[in-house]
């Protein structure tokens, strides 16, 4: 139980850099159409591994998805 808190804290650190990057990159010059697909294709990644029953992640698949959500959420925000 030790080791757990320490892994979800780095995990967690290290998907944020991960969406905070991508999102930086993409409002730069990508369209909003391409940021949605983007977020789309990450939210059916993690779904795939949430229902996947030999995953045990910890929850992470679930924040995989909902990191996908929010960048398509920002890709139909963007105005082409």
């Amino acid at each position: 139980m030790i080791r757990v808190v320490p892994l979800t804290m780095i995990s967690l650190v290290l998907l944020g850099l991960f969406v905070g990057f991508i999102v930086y990159v993409l409002k730069k010059g990508a369209s909003g159409f391409k940021i949605m697909l983007l977020g789309i294709n990450i939210t059916l990644f993690g779904g795939i591994i949430a229902i996947d029953p030999d995953s045990n992640l910890g929850g992470i698949e679930y924040l995989i998805a909902l990191s996908g959500l929010i960048i398509s959420l920002i890709g139909l925000e963007k105005k082409d």
